[in-house]
């Protein structure tokens, strides 16, 4: 008979006994996998990297939340508090690879305009001054103090586990994430869909609740709603970010009196800025316009 299966990245894993619980050893699993991606990251500051460490705390924080659903842990919290804020801290970075296109739609312009040289040299400091930062907040995280906190809890978890049947584990955390389904259906529909920041702030909550949803559906065995959906609102909505960064980042290059009247900038600030529009105006309305349901 097969043991249970754990979760990790999305995907399942049968590399523990069949007599471990399922969530103790998630935990741990996507705990190692996080800090993997710590030390890759450390050895080799690239965008893909630092995108892959950043969806690792994305999944590590929606399994401790899960987790604390079940027994409220102070380690879980804490744990969760410095994941953000590393998550916040190596933002820049992960904006470099969005403001990369804006540099390469510069550079191979259609309409046969030669590329910005200043925003080349704009475009380089940023990225400077990002890994740096990057530097900095990976060589500040105390992987053994975190990993001390993670066992802790991942035996707190164990005695969970001996107490209650897979079965009740799983209900509790049905209803969690049912309460979270409901908050952002319910954000959905009151939010302003022309607010690029409030569209931001639902597309985290829309990742955090796919990744429980995913977490769960390992557990069980079937969706308990339609993932397949906020995948969607996750693509729509992170393309509308996308051209936020850019804009700002143009923005902010074309605060500067001398470069205020660059004709190459400007015209791509304004594609950018059509683009992100049609996306709020047709795509980002017709998902609002959906009604989700539960799958069981």
């Amino acid at each position: 008979m097969d043991g249970p299966r754990s979760y990790i990245g999305g995907k399942q894993s049968h590399n523990f006994p069949m007599t471990s619980g399922f969530l103790s050893h998630s935990l741990l699993e996507i705990w190692d996998r996080y800090e993997k991606q710590v030390r890759r990251s450390r050895s080799e500051i690239s965008t893909k990297n630092i995108h892959q460490l950043r969806l690792s705390t994305q999944r590590l924080e929606a399994v401790l939340t899960l987790a604390n659903s079940l027994k409220s842990n102070h380690n879980s919290k804490n744990i969760i508090f410095l994941l953000k804020k590393v998550r916040k801290r190596l933002g820049p970075l992960r904006d470099v690879q969005v403001e990369a296109m804006v540099l390469k739609d510069l550079k191979e312009n259609k309409v046969g305009k030669k590329g910005s040289k200043g925003f080349a040299s704009f475009f380089l400091r940023k990225r400077s001054s990002a890994k740096k930062k990057a530097v900095i907040c990976l060589n500040e995280i105390s992987l053994r103090k975190e990993r001390h906190r993670i066992r802790k809890m991942a035996k707190r978890i164990v005695e969970i586990e001996g107490q209650k049947t897979k079965s009740q584990i799983e209900n509790e955390l049905n209803r969690k994430i049912r309460c979270s389904l409901e908050t952002l259906n319910r954000m959905m529909t009151r939010m302003d869909p022309k607010g690029v920041k409030d569209i931001h702030r639902f597309r985290i909550r829309a990742k955090k609740l796919r990744y429980q949803g995913e977490f769960l559906t390992a557990l069980s065995g079937s969706m308990i709603f339609d993932l397949n959906i906020l995948k969607q609102v996750q693509s729509v909505a992170g393309r509308i970010q996308n051209d936020n960064v850019s804009l700002g980042t143009l923005d902010q290059y074309l605060s500067k009196k001398k470069h205020s009247t660059d004709p190459r900038v400007l015209a791509v600030r304004k594609r950018i800025q059509n683009n992100q529009a049609n996306l709020i105006d047709k795509d980002f309305k017709e998902l609002t316009a959906l009604k989700w349901r539960t799958l069981n």
